[in-house]
C-alpha cells in the first residue's frame, strides 16, 4: 500500500466486518487506495488470512432440486481425498441457515378454486411461503447501532432465544440425515414424488406451474433414495453414532409411528394408479 493514509483505510475496511472480494476493489477505488502490488497478489494475501463466512438471502420460494447437488460435491471431494471422508462427515461442524421465509402449512396454502373452464373446482397451492415478521424481529437483535446494518450472525439458527446463544451446529452427516428425513416425509399422497411444497419445482423452470397444481417430482425421489443410501453407507463404514437434534428425533418417531399404522392397515399397492388416493395412503399423508 502506497501511503500511511491508505494503510489505515484498508485496515479499517478489513476489520469492519464481512466483505466480498470484488467489493474490496470497489472500495479501494472510491477511497483512492493505491496498491503497490497487483490486484491478484493483494486478494491472495488478504484471502490467506481471512475467515470464510457463508451467507444467503431469501428470494422467492424454495426450489425443489437445490439440495440434490450435495452428493455431487461430496463425490467430487472424496474422489480426490478419499481418506478425508470420515473427517468431512463427522468432524466438520455446519451451521443452519435462519431464513426469514416460512413454508405455510397446508391449511393456509391449499385453496379451492374453479378450473379453467369454470365448470368444476379443484385444489391449488398458492403463495406457499410467507415472509415471517417474527423472524425479522429476531434478526433485529444483531443490528449494529453504529452502522445500522444487521450482522451476518443473524443468518444462523441459534440455541437460545432471539439474539442469544451460539449458532447451532451439527456434523455434515447429521445434516444429510435431516435432509433425507424431511424429503421422505414430504412425499406426495401416493408416496411417490417429493412434493413441491416450497412453491417452486425442480431444475425445469418450465414447470413452475406444477407447484401450484399441488405437484410433486419423481426425480427428487430418486435423488432421495441415493441420499439415504449414502448416509447408511457412511454410518456402516465408519461405525460411528449418528447424533441428531432432539427435534429431529421426535420427527423420526412421528414418521415411524405413521408408517407402522399404514403397515398395520394391511394396505397393498394395486397394479394401476387410481385417480382417487386410497384412504390408507391419504391418512398417512
Amino acid at each position: 500500500i502506497s501511503s500511511e493514509e491508505s494503510t489505515s483505510t484498508v485496515i479499517a475496511i478489513l476489520s469492519g466486518g464481512i466483505f466480498r472480494p470484488g467489493q474490496l476493489f470497489s472500495l479501494f477505488d472510491e477511497l483512492d487506495v493505491t496498491l503497490k502490488v497487483s490486484k491478484q497478489r493483494a486478494i491472495d494475501e488478504i484471502m490467506a488470512i481471512a475467515t470464510e463466512s457463508p451467507m444467503a438471502l431469501y428470494g422467492s420460494g424454495y426450489w425443489a432440486d437445490h439440495w440434490e447437488y450435495y452428493l455431487d460435491l461430496i463425490e467430487a471431494y472424496t474422489s480426490i481425498y478419499p481418506d478425508g471422508e470420515e473427517s468431512l462427515m463427522y468432524d466438520t461442524e455446519l451451521r443452519y441457515f435462519f431464513s426469514t421465509a416460512t413454508v405455510k402449512p397446508r391449511s393456509q396454502k391449499y385453496v379451492e378454486d374453479y378450473t379453467f373452464d369454470g365448470k368444476s373446482k379443484h385444489i391449488l397451492q398458492l403463495d406457499a411461503t410467507v415472509f415471517d415478521n417474527d423472524k425479522v424481529k429476531e434478526q433485529e437483535a444483531f443490528r449494529n447501532v453504529t452502522t445500522g446494518l444487521v450482522a451476518n450472525e443473524a443468518n444462523w439458527q441459534r440455541t437460545g432465544g432471539p439474539g442469544n446463544g451460539r449458532a447451532f451446529t451439527s456434523p455434515a452427516i447429521t445434516k444429510l440425515f435431516l435432509l433425507g428425513v424431511m424429503k421422505f416425509s414430504m412425499r406426495d399422497a401416493y408416496g411417490m414424488g417429493v412434493e413441491y411444497e416450497g412453491g417452486r419445482p425442480g431444475w425445469n423452470d418450465a414447470m413452475n406451474g406444477l407447484a401450484g397444481m399441488v405437484g410433486s417430482g419423481m426425480p427428487e425421489t430418486f435423488e432421495l433414495s441415493e441420499l439415504l443410501k449414502y448416509v447408511l453407507s457412511v454410518v456402516k463404514k465408519f461405525q460411528r453414532p449418528l447424533v441428531v437434534p432432539s427435534e429431529l428425533a421426535d420427527m423420526v418417531d412421528t414418521v415411524n409411528d405413521a408408517l407402522d399404522e399404514l403397515l398395520a392397515s394391511g394396505y397393498e399397492d394395486s397394479e394401476e394408479l387410481t385417480s382417487d388416493v386410497p384412504k390408507e395412503l391419504f391418512k398417512y399423508w
